[in-house]
């Protein structure tokens, strides 16, 4: 077994010399991150994980983790896949590691506060320990000041800070504040100043000569694990449990929060360097995501103007109350409008303000819309009047004007813009009156001349309060409130719209985009203020050739954050998704999970607006009457060199069996943080990515499966059963909509669903039958109604009192049986044949066969049904460390199943073996354990013989799942394998 990829927790990281080393399960990456390319991948350790690099000015790299150290040339590292043989053991928990001062020896720091001294041989020349002193380390660094001055900082566990000279061996500094373990300390420059963390979720400054506190820093709300000064010692970066990275300034021995990152998904950052010259940090943690940051604060590059400095700068006198009312954004700058009809340019390359115009038209009421590309302000009051400026693309003067007034509406309420997706030369305007009888109004403007080109007076929807909008061809999508969305046919004014309502649960719709055409089905992506986004396939080609048209959801999911006000497009395909989150404005990368940036603005309330530009996005608010801009420039770096898989313990895999997707396999995975992502496996590479991340549950997954090309179905705690559609036809991306839930009878439900099994029925194609356990012990079959969209509960019953762990539904000689596996060690047999048929709700039959075949639960189940159809072969793995197999035969003349273990190993594993596969020709049989080791083991002739055993640093290891030569294995983590004998 080969090992192709691996994804899991990266515990720490370095710059060094134009390169990113992480550590990365037993292995070192290196990354330009320049360009974002992995330039090699070594292994180091053969089991144990790398927890710390150095390097030394000499070309030496060393690397330590749990008891194993490495010390090799710089450039094998660089070039070689394997550096195992330079692997040395010592008999003491490795805390940290560093070059001695001259570069020819590097010091060990070990959990039992002493310090080992080695040449660049591995020879042990010392040992240094403070005599007395026997505290055990949580955490520590060793600072080299000098060539006669080395720092030992140790963290112990009861929440002291013990600093240390190591030539002396003598205590410097006894520092006492934590409450709890010192997870990481740390010593500046000069050897002057100390900074800690711990498990109270404090940053401790320390004055190391008079061993007092200085100043405290929180923020951070759970346990903070690493931390190092940057910037010449005046600034602290650290990293915590809650998945940010905090940058704090050091002024005047005080600590103040400067900005906060969130980072990582779930839980835990672990490691984490700067690069002080680029002024970019790095991050690494649980989720196996490498992240760069840069350090400049957007803050840094706005700007802000008061009402008095627009006043001096444009010579423009405001009046009393009178207020910025709206504005657009263009490459020469900003045009706003105030409250009294000023209408004013502020010109981006002077960074000045000027004074255009003024119409008494738009004093107290204006709306302000624009278009970017082609350098037009639409402004528009609610007395029907337009404005329309076409301006210069390098100063912002006014080269061209129209005003019009608009008298099929007795009143206007809301005016929105768009140019025309296909037809270049032309823009449209969008009117709504709040009158319910007066015409939904688009006026269609030739953008180079301004001139009106035509009218399309709509039918209103009833109920309906328009809020954004999209043209495509001859169609014009408008979003409303209560999540409706209207398509009108430009080519029949007189057509009623087609009405889509209740798209989500929320309310005001708040952008539409267009995204691809493929396999006559148009499909746009739609946002909900209210944090859920969908994307819908309409064919609207039958429009024209039938005139109906059929809209469905393709995709749905909800934000992790506050509202939603749009979302964007990257080239690569991704999501970007922005909007507010309390006092917060973020830009969101919902396809990698990720924040791209956010700003502290005060909050919705208030007049904003959002744009891409050339360089990136800008954001323009209003706080307090001054007008802000914030540039968000694009870095020229990658934002991760490493996306990652879920920040927790995946629970179960599940790949796509039935086609090949894009030169690989889709397959999806539950977590313990409750989230399933679909994921996308390169055959040839085994590399992993990612399309989406669904939070619809509410509690830690258990079960993921995908059942056909169509459907997948997940289960959880809470009793939450739900069935999802994939859409796997369109061009850019599979799409995964939830189509149903399992019906809950209780209002507090509080029985995890542990294992589902389904079978089709052949006279229903997309209809099946599914089979829940509970872990109470129930069982329950469902029937689904693919016409009906329905579950239907059929069976209803109960094992014993234990819970039960899995289920699988089978067939022999026409009749149709369940099997259950149990925490009492039980392999269990229901014949419902009788019973699936029936409409009415039934009790479960009695058992028809069981059979104990483990001393405690069966974690692990897979069943195989003989070419003849006359007997099944269960394959089971448990509790008690043991793989069996039990042979289930039916007797023609009872009709009952007659069970008998044809083979059983007690010591298959040297802990639970949690799940186990057989591979395609079912002569072999893989399993994972807690002890992190894959086995395959022969089947053939019902024998158990093990062929071969690789160990994985996946830890937690639970989940497996095999399609042709390739094996995905899960736990913290996901590792993906090929099989070299399959």
């Amino acid at each position: 077994m080969e090992v192709l990829s691996h994804y899991g927790p990266a515990l720490c990281v370095k710059f060094f010399n134009g390169y990113v080393y992480t550590g990365y399960g037993p292995f070192i990456q290196v990354y330009d991150y320049h360009t974002g390319d992995l330039k090699n991948q070594c292994r180091i350790f053969e089991t144990n994980k790398v927890h710390g690099v150095t390097f030394s000015n000499s070309g030496m790299a060393l690397c330590y983790g749990s008891k194993s150290t490495s010390l090799m040339p710089l450039g094998e590292l660089s070039k070689r896949s394997s550096l195992v043989e330079y692997e040395r053991r010592i008999g003491e928990w490795i805390i940290s590691a560093e070059f001695n001062y001259d570069n020819n020896g590097f010091f060990l720091l070990t959990c039992y506060n002493r310090v080992l001294s080695f040449d660049l041989l591995g020879n042990l020349i010392r040992k240094s320990a403070v005599y007395g002193e026997k505290s055990l380390l949580y955490s520590g660094s060793i600072k080299v000041v000098s060539s006669c001055k080395t720092y030992v900082n140790a963290g112990t566990v009861m929440g002291g800070i013990i600093i240390w000279d190591l030539f002396s061996e003598s205590i410097v500094a006894n520092l006492l504040g934590h409450s709890g373990s010192i997870f990481y300390v740390t010593m500046n420059n000069d050897g002057t100043l100390v900074t800690s963390c711990s498990d109270d979720r404090s940053v401790r400054l320390w004055d190391l000569k008079s061993q007092t506190e200085l100043s405290v820093g929180w923020g951070h709300t759970a346990r903070i694990w690493n931390l190092l000064f940057f910037n010449n010692d005046s600034r602290i970066i650290s990293v915590s449990e809650d998945c940010t990275c905090r940058i704090w300034a050091v002024e005047d021995n005080k600590l103040l929060q400067m900005a906060i990152y969130e980072v990582h998904l779930s839980k835990n950052v672990w490691g984490v360097d700067v690069n002080e010259q680029d002024q970019i940090a790095i991050t690494s943690g649980n989720d196996g995501r490498l992240k760069l940051i840069e350090l400049q604060p957007i803050s840094d590059s706005q700007q802000v103007f008061t009402l008095q400095e627009i006043s001096t700068q444009s010579c423009m006198i405001f009046g009393k109350e009178e207020i910025i009312k709206g504005f657009h954004w263009f490459a020469f700058g900003l045009i706003a409008i105030t409250s009294m009809g000023k209408v004013l340019k502020f010109d981006d390359n002077e960074g000045r303000w000027e004074f255009v115009l003024q119409s008494d038209l738009f004093t107290s009421y204006s709306v302000t819309n624009g278009i970017t590309n082609a350098n037009i302000v639409i402004f528009s009051n609610n007395k029907c009047d337009l404005l329309i400026l076409k301006l210069d693309p390098c100063n912002g003067r006014i080269i061209d004007r129209q005003e019009m007034h608009i008298n099929e509406l007795s009143k206007t309420q809301n005016c929105m813009v768009c140019r025309h997706n296909s037809i270049q030369d032309c823009f449209l305007i969008t009117l709504e009156s709040p009158n319910p009888h007066d015409p939904f109004l688009c006026l269609k403007f030739d953008i180079n001349t301004l001139q009106l080109e035509n009218k399309y007076s709509f039918i209103k929807p009833v109920n309906f309060s328009s809020s954004c909008l999209e043209v495509y061809d001859s169609f014009l999508l408008v979003g409303s409130r209560f999540s409706t969305l209207a398509i009108f046919n430009f080519n029949n004014v007189e057509q009623e719209p087609y009405v889509f309502r209740r798209l989500t649960p929320g309310d005001t719709t708040t952008s539409i985009h267009f995204v691809e055409y493929s396999q006559n089905k148009h499909v746009f992506a739609v946002t909900n203020r209210d944090g859920y986004y969908t994307f819908i396939g309409a064919n609207l080609d039958s429009v024209e050739f039938n005139g109906s048209l059929k809209c469905e959801v393709i995709h749905d999911n909800k934000i992790s954050r506050g509202f939603l006000e749009g979302a964007i497009f990257e080239d690569s395909g991704d999501l970007i998704t922005f909007g507010f989150k309390s006092e917060l404005f973020y830009i969101y990368n919902e396809s990698q999970c990720y924040e791209i940036a956010s700003l502290v603005c005060g909050g919705a309330h208030r007049q904003w607006k959002f744009s891409r530009t050339p360089d990136g996005f800008i954001l323009i608010y209003i706080r307090a009457s001054s007008i802000y801009f914030a540039k968000i420039g694009v870095s020229a770096l990658p934002r991760t060199l490493r996306c990652g898989t879920h920040g927790r313990e995946i629970r179960d895999i599940s790949i796509l069996k039935d086609r090949k997707y894009k030169n690989g396999y889709l397959f999806c995975t539950a977590s313990e943080d409750t989230t399933i992502k679909l994921c996308h496996i390169e055959e040839a590479t085994g590399n992993i990515s990612t399309f989406w991340t669904l939070r619809k549950h509410v509690s830690g997954l258990q079960r993921c499966k995908i059942i056909n090309d169509k459907f997948m179905i997940s289960s959880s705690a809470r009793e939450e059963l739900f069935l999802w559609q994939i859409t796997t036809d369109c061009n850019s991306k599979p799409y995964v909509t939830l189509r149903q839930s399992l019906p809950i009878f209780c209002d507090n439900p509080d029985l995890r669903i542990m294992d589902f099994a389904v079978k089709f029925v052949e006279t229903d194609a997309q209809g099946f039958l599914l089979a829940t356990v509970y872990s109470d012990s129930a069982i329950k079959l469902w029937r689904y109604n693919h016409q009906e969209s329905k579950f239907h509960l059929l069976l209803d019953g109960r094992y014993e009192s234990c819970c039960l762990l899995n289920v699988s539904l089978f067939s022999l000689d026409d009749q149709l049986y369940i099997m259950i596996t149990a925490t009492n060690g039980c392999l269990v047999v229901y014949n419902i044949t009788d019973l699936s048929n029936g409409g009415d709700l039934a009790p479960f039959p009695d058992v028809d066969c069981s059979i104990r075949t483990h001393q405690s639960g069966i974690h692990a189940l897979d069943i195989a049904v003989d070419n003849t159809g006359h007997s099944v072969t269960a394959y089971t793995g448990g509790d008690d460390n043991g793989l069996g197999i039990c042979y289930f035969h039916l007797d023609k003349f009872t009709n009952r199943l007659t069970p008998k273990i044809k083979d059983f190993q007690r010591n298959a594993a040297s802990s639970t073996i949690t799940s186990c596969k057989l591979l395609e020709g079912r002569e072999q049989l893989l399993t994972t354990s807690v002890d992190q080791v894959l086995r395959r083991w022969s089947v053939a002739g019902d024998k158990l013989v093990l062929e071969e055993q690789r160990y994985t640093s996946i830890a937690d290891t639970g989940s497996l799942d095999v399609v042709e030569n390739l094996l995905v294995v899960g736990g913290v983590g996901l590792s993906v394998m090929k099989n070299e004998h399959h």
